[in-house]
């Protein structure tokens, strides 16, 4: 009974079945592997036997999940042809747009949070077979390749249980293999890339991709980015702006709102972005002139995230402009706060 629960529809029974073979687990000293065995089929056929897209949204999640389980069971499941079939299905899923997986476009409104579950279900389980060492054979190094391009792409999914879920993927294949294909990993930046191009084109979403794509692949990036984000704050620090802004609340605007993600990146940047030291604190020091903050504003934290990098080179900095009483308030500032 508690098998066949694992693939249920509902999230919450599914959860029971998972922590109800957890108990027995303890109380017989068995692995839920061989507490399982026995009703290997009973679980597995009807998973297998129908495909995914012939099912109710819920179902299929419940199918998925059930699998994703049992990938991290050892000895439980094979890597064999129904499974690669379901992984292939799942990887559609995972791919596909909204529209696509509704039978009608104006349905994909209403159905938003079950198409968020489903595309995060899907992603888990492709990352726990990626894990399978089996999985690393040459015969599945196409299916490898397509589910690292979905997990890019998931990367700047508008949900950030899917971006999440995408990024521990991206995560553990990188912990597993060291290196991507560089055709691959040209890809999967590629959308990143091309934002980073034109000022306009940033957003908080996509500079917060960028910000964990820079802290699963440093080393893939160069200092260049940082400059071109200092160029882009530029753009975006219209004076004419910031001083009508002054005296507002602003923390919600959304140019303000930008800026701050854009330096947020800064920290993460690899180590030769040391250089970047003056015109970084050049430039909050020029916004906040603007905005006529002197004692705090929402620039100073992911400025602090830098000088926490760079700790000798930034005390060196500060104590040759100490004269300055705005630099000598950034510093005092920096001191006293838990990020440096």
């Amino acid at each position: 009974m508690i098998a066949k629960e694992l693939a249920n529809p509902s999230t919450e029974v599914r959860s029971a079945a998972r922590a109800c073979l957890e108990i027995l687990a303890n109380v017989t000293s068995c692995s839920p592997t061989a507490l399982l065995l026995p009703s290997r089929d009973r679980l597995l056929v009807p998973i297998f036997g129908k495909p995914l897209r012939a099912l109710p949204h819920n179902m299929q999640i419940g199918n998925i999940d059930a699998i994703t389980y049992c990938l991290g069971l050892s000895g439980f499941l094979e890597i064999n042809e129904e499974l690669l079939r379901l992984l292939s299905e799942a990887l559609a899923l995972a791919d596909a747009e909204d529209q696509a997986l509704v039978n009608h476009p104006t349905q994909v409104h209403s159905n938003t949070a079950s198409l968020t579950h489903l595309r995060h279900v899907c992603i888990r389980m492709l990352t726990a077979a990626m894990m399978r060492p089996e999985f690393s054979d040459a015969r599945n190094m196409p299916t490898r390749a397509r589910i690292i391009s979905v997990f890019f792409k998931s990367l700047y999914h508008k949900s950030v249980e899917v971006v999440d879920a995408a990024n521990d993927g991206l995560r553990q294949v990188l912990l597993q293999q060291q290196k991507l294909p560089r055709d691959l990993l040209q890809t999967g930046l590629r959308p990143i890339l091309i934002n980073l191009s034109d000022y306009k084109r940033l957003t908080v979403a996509s500079l917060d991709g960028l910000a964990r794509l820079l802290q699963l692949l440093t080393n893939y990036f160069k200092v260049e980015v940082g400059r071109k984000l200092l160029d882009h704050m530029q753009q975006w620090a219209n004076p004419q702006l910031l001083q009508a802004a002054a005296e507002r609340s602003i923390e919600d605007m959304h140019e303000i709102r930008i800026l701050v993600a854009i330096l947020q990146v800064f920290h993460l940047l690899p180590p030769p972005a040391s250089v970047l030291l003056d015109d970084l604190v050049s430039s909050v020091v020029n916004l906040e002139v603007h905005l006529c903050r002197r004692e705090s504003s929402p620039f100073r934290e992911p400025l602090f995230k830098f000088l926490n990098r760079y700790p000798s080179e930034s005390v060196v900095y500060f104590v040759e402009r100490i004269e300055s009483a705005h630099y000598a308030r950034i510093f005092c500032h920096a001191i006293r706060s838990p990020d440096c």
